[in-house]
């Protein structure tokens, strides 16, 4: 089972209890969170207690049900005038992220803002921006005609809203031509200081073969870092951790998987030995901390 299906499913499920979950064998059905979030996958393994009691020390563990959760229709409340093009405040140079319908699914690619149209009667400009990019993977190919979704960061908060693909440019190098923006809403803003939170994050110490993956509880996040609490604290200031999470954002579910530098060991709790480490992102994407910034405005 996929975390997607996971979260789809989260509205059906049975709590667990610590005699529910075998130690050091294969367990058959995922473990999730109350919120969906994915703590054990189909498959893996709880190595001991001390990790057992971890997860429900900082979790309310439970098991997903086959059955899908009912479609509850959006309450959508009385909402303030919708932004304009011009609250933006949009700027050439401006870095913004693009997710395209075009079998791109929820990936946000990176690109920056070259130019504006002029003007024209009702106030609408066009929008120039750079060739969608995202590491690792082929520059993003858009069609005519196609819609896109974008979040643009600025002096004003951060902004979410919808375009059509005008026209796209090879010279002098690849950029698109966009619509006037549409569908514009605003997100709560908020200086990006850490943020408490309570996510699951998965960790393993990068470059040593056999690394057991493990489960932490992320306690606070900024979008070059977090405080990451583990059950048995074993890494040290230097050291680099593989590791991954997942946030929703907008309603699309985002996936980081990056590498993370320990510089800092909390004190061991004397009760439970658990401790926090402090980590800082070695590197995100720029649509991935973009995504990151967005999570954390909406839950500001």
């Amino acid at each position: 089972m996929t975390e997607e299906t996971v979260l789809e499913a989260r509205r059906s499920l049975v709590r667990l209890n610590a005699s529910d979950i075998p130690l050091n064998a294969s367990l058959e059905w995922p473990i999730v969170a109350a919120d969906g979030a994915l703590l054990f996958d189909a498959g893996d393994a709880i190595q001991d207690a001390a990790a057992r009691d971890f997860m429900f020390r900082h979790f309310e563990p439970h098991r997903v049900v086959r059955e899908p959760a009912p479609n509850v229709p959006r309450n959508e409340a009385d909402e303030e005038r919708p932004p304009t093009f011009e609250d933006i405040g949009l700027s050439i140079g401006a870095r913004v992220g693009l997710r395209g319908t075009g079998g791109t699914g929820s990936a946000m690619y990176a690109s920056r803002v070259i130019g504006f149209s002029a003007p024209r009667r009702n106030g609408e400009r066009s929008l120039f921006v750079t060739q969608p990019l995202m590491a690792g993977f082929d520059p993003l190919e858009l069609a005519i005609g196609e819609q896109v979704d974008l979040v643009a960061l600025t002096g004003r908060g951060v902004f979410r809203f919808a375009c059509t693909v005008d026209a796209t440019c090879r010279e002098p190098f690849n950029y698109v031509v966009l619509s006037a923006p549409g569908a514009i809403r605003k997100l709560r803003t908020r200086k990006f200081a850490r943020m408490p939170t309570r996510l699951a994050a998965h960790f393993s110490a990068d470059g040593k073969e056999g690394a057991v993956r493990q489960l932490g509880r992320v306690s606070d996040i900024s979008p070059y870092g977090m405080s990451l609490t583990v059950a048995q604290p074993s890494a040290r200031v230097g050291d680099r951790l593989n590791l991954s999470f997942q946030f929703s954002t907008d309603g699309v579910d985002v996936r980081i998987d990056t590498i993370a530098i320990v510089r800092h060991v909390g004190t061991p709790d004397s009760a439970d030995h658990s401790a926090a480490y402090g980590l800082e992102f070695e590197s995100l994407e720029p649509s991935q901390r973009i995504a990151l910034k967005s999570f954390m405005a909406e839950q500001s």
